[in-house]
């Protein structure tokens, strides 16, 4: 070999790898789909708190999302009570995008906007918008 992979070498290499071992990881939810309501976690930490609905629109994430003519993911609309539980449905929202195993998300509610780590590196940016409150009750 010359250190250059053909096209020839590339179907030998997938005949004997079999069939995408990363199939599952980029299959991204539905372009329309919404998370209705806040996860039981994060409804537990903060009964009667305050629900906000959120567009999130991802500028670019990781390789396959925004990047080289690819398009970006399809915004996700969600409820969530705090930044911590906003950043978990992102963070799982942008998984099949990254190479990495992980993803850390950050959130800026004062600037609407926010960043996402991954692999020791800045791996995306977003957006968002307050969509809807529904204001809590109170606690009994």
């Amino acid at each position: 070999m010359t250190g250059h992979i053909t096209d020839e070498t590339r179907r030998e290499i997938a005949l004997a790898v079999g069939p995408d071992w990363q199939a599952g990881r980029h299959q991204p939810r539905h372009p329309e789909a919404e998370i209705t309501t806040p996860s039981l976690d994060e409804m537990a930490v903060a009964p009667g708190a305050t629900q906000t609905k959120y567009r999130v629109t991802y500028d670019r994430v990781g390789r396959h999302g925004g990047r080289n003519g690819s398009p970006a993911p399809a915004p996700l609309t969600v409820w969530a009570v705090t930044a911590d539980g906003l950043a978990e449905h992102i963070a799982k929202d942008v998984r099949p995008y990254l190479a990495s195993g992980g993803a850390e998300v950050t959130i800026d509610l004062e600037a609407m906007n926010g960043q996402i780590f991954a692999g020791f590196r800045t791996a995306g940016s977003f957006t968002l918008e307050a969509v809807q409150v529904a204001e809590g009750g109170d606690e009994q």
